[in-house]
């Protein structure tokens, strides 16, 4: 068994098409999206047998921060992390984490920030007693083939989101699809609204056309509701059986109750007209009682726990990552009795490490 770089996107694509827990996110054409974006350095490494048969990828690219380089799987992903045969997942992690640590010693990285899910069973091979782990988020999911559209209807929605829903449809609100540039300024303009209202820094306007640029229409869906002007949005990239939420906008000034649960109804009808199986509402914390994960739950989620590995590679790395475990300590105990604009600079702030 081996490890080599990436040397084919067909080869790559080929074994994502048959793999378990595949996402969008580990395609080939979000990594054009990012580095149409950004100046990041990619590493996607393709795990293989002796007879030169992949069996496991990862993909990745090699950040800064503070000076810091940071090998990162996968940068602005609500998925991520390698995915390796069931039957070789002990010999695979073992052999990706020590390519890894051997790549990145040489390259002056300091740690690995490796994204799992933990159903994956593949977080404990990457974990060290001079790193550190994360459960604060997960992601949301609808299982299609085991919660159809009639049956979140029927059996899962309350009676006051679905009078929600039809007083929205009756008051003439409309949702479509967009269709051109102007479109999507639209929706970016009203995501940096969005941001800004929770005190979030929003990502840059040539992110958001460099994914219309690679992925539209085959491999993107941007909805806009409407009345008298854009009040909500949301974007989703399309893959194999799956549909993913990125972004989630909604208009503070002219609220609509329960835009943003309409528009993913509007999603999940779709999917199922599409012959997909999974939407995925993105990342969402995994206090069970915060308000973006219940508001998730109303209309028939999943919740799938994430562990985020922070692997250090350096004693000055595990200084840092010390650092780091003792800051999100003191954070947990404080954020909720903080103001919005605030507990999200400071998370900014955090999240760098």
């Amino acid at each position: 068994m081996y490890i080599e770089n990436m040397k084919s996107t067909e080869e790559w694509e080929d074994f994502l098409r048959v793999a378990t827990g595949r996402t969008f996110y580990h395609s080939i054409k979000w990594k054009e999206v990012i580095q149409r974006t950004f100046s990041y350095r990619p590493l996607y490494l393709a795990i293989k047998d002796n007879a030169g048969k992949i069996f496991g990828i990862c993909p990745g690219f090699i950040t800064s921060s503070m000076r810091i380089k940071i090998y990162d799987s996968i940068p602005y992903s609500n998925y991520g992390g390698p995915i390796i045969e069931k039957h070789y997942a002990k010999r695979g992690s073992f052999l990706l984490r020590n390519f890894l640590q051997e790549f990145c010693l040489s390259e002056g990285i300091y740690y690995a920030k490796i994204c799992f899910l933990e159903e994956s069973g593949l977080s404990k091979f990457f974990k060290s007693p001079l790193g550190c782990t994360e459960r604060a988020k997960g992601v949301m999911e609808v299982d299609l083939k085991t919660a159809s559209p009639d049956f979140l209807w029927n059996k899962m929605f309350s009676k006051n989101l679905k009078k929600s829903i039809k007083r929205i449809e009756k008051n003439g609100f409309q949702a479509q699809e967009a269709r051109t540039k102007s479109d999507l300024l639209e929706f970016y303009n009203l995501y940096v609204q969005t941001m800004k209202h929770i005190g979030a820094y929003p990502d840059p306007y040539r992110f958001t056309e460099n994914m219309w640029n690679v992925l539209h229409p085959d491999n993107l869906r941007v909805w806009l509701l409407r009345k008298n002007g854009l009040v909500a949005g949301e974007l989703f990239f399309k893959y194999g059986q799956g549909e993913y939420s990125h972004y989630a906008v909604v208009d503070r000034k002219q609220p609509v109750h329960e835009a943003i649960n309409y528009l993913r109804w509007v999603e999940i009808k779709k999917a199922e007209q599409e012959g997909k199986r999974y939407v995925s509402f993105g990342s969402t914390p995994s206090d069970p009682n915060h308000k973006y994960h219940l508001q998730k739950k109303r209309i028939g989620n999943s919740f799938h726990p994430q562990e985020m590995v922070w692997y250090p590679l350096t004693s000055t790395s595990y200084i840092l990552l010390r650092a780091r475990a003792k800051t999100a300590s003191a954070w947990k105990a404080i954020r909720d009795f903080l103001p919005v604009g605030l507990e999200g600079f400071l998370e900014r702030k955090l999240a760098v490490f």
